[in-house]
């Protein structure tokens, strides 16, 4: 499985999806409804009004012709500020959330798609941490939901506030609250551990020797990247090839996985 992500300044990335089908894997394709990567503009609105609906009708029309599915991941991590489309900045309205995701949902049934797996996936702790931003306040119904997606790091203690935690304080607590309350297949839809705080290479192992206890999870995708501080120094580094001992950390994992 590989996972893209998209602003709205590209069409559906087809040649990559096409690229994808031909080699066997799968794609995760995140979709965020802003006009780019750290854009301010706000387009929530002009897409209800039918702005954009040229946009997705074409969108839509593509994907299906790629006769191939995909994880089509829209608006993730809706219940955390650094997310445009978040209630935060909606005036503390997940309802907008909700009818922006129906939106385009009935936009790719109205075009006949039937291979997109629509993935819905929250973060597993809401900032701001209120009751208007819960993650259940942003749930479009059981019928716009194929699978719920489960996204949670250890982060390290680069920043103040932040602590390291490992692969199961992070997902026991949010692996039972969702078996229990949704019935769709479950997925990590993405997730890692940082290397400031703590030994990665035995946060990896430890991760192995767990992960197999939540049996409902179908899939997992670690993100293998960097996040910089303001001052341009990593402050977070993910990546799976870090060093030597990390690769074969994840390679003597691997070999287990039945």
């Amino acid at each position: 499985v590989l996972m893209r992500y998209q602003h709205m300044d590209e069409a559906l990335p087809l040649n990559e999806l096409l690229t994808s089908k031909f080699n066997n894997k799968v794609v995760q394709l995140t979709m965020q409804t802003t006009k780019e990567q750290g854009s301010q503009e706000d387009i929530t609105y002009k897409i209800l009004n039918g702005e954009y609906d040229k946009y997705f009708i074409n969108y839509a029309k593509d994907l299906k012709s790629l006769d191939y599915p995909i994880l089509f991941r829209l608006n993730n991590e809706m219940n955390g500020d650094w997310c445009k489309y978040s209630a935060y900045h909606y005036g503390k309205d997940a309802d907008l959330y909700i009818e922006l995701y129906k939106y385009v949902y009935n936009v790719f049934k109205a075009e006949g798609v039937d291979n997109a797996l629509f993935v819905w996936n929250p973060n597993e702790r809401s900032f701001p941490n209120f009751a208007w931003n819960h993650y259940m306040a942003y749930y479009p119904g059981d019928e716009y939901v194929d699978i719920v997606g489960l996204t949670g790091y250890n982060t390290g203690n680069y920043y103040h506030g932040e602590t390291w935690r490992s692969f199961e304080s992070i997902y026991d607590a949010i692996y039972y609250e969702y078996a229990n309350r949704f019935s769709q297949p479950l997925m990590i839809t993405e997730f890692s551990s940082s290397s400031h705080g703590g030994n990665k290479s035995l946060w990896i192992a430890d991760m192995f020797e767990k992960i197999h206890k939540y049996d409902r999870i179908k899939l997992a995708i670690w993100w293998s990247g960097t996040d910089w501080d303001t001052k341009g120094n990593p402050a977070r580094i993910y990546k799976i090839d870090e060093n030597q001992n990390i690769i074969e950390t994840f390679k003597k994992g691997l070999s287990i996985i039945k």
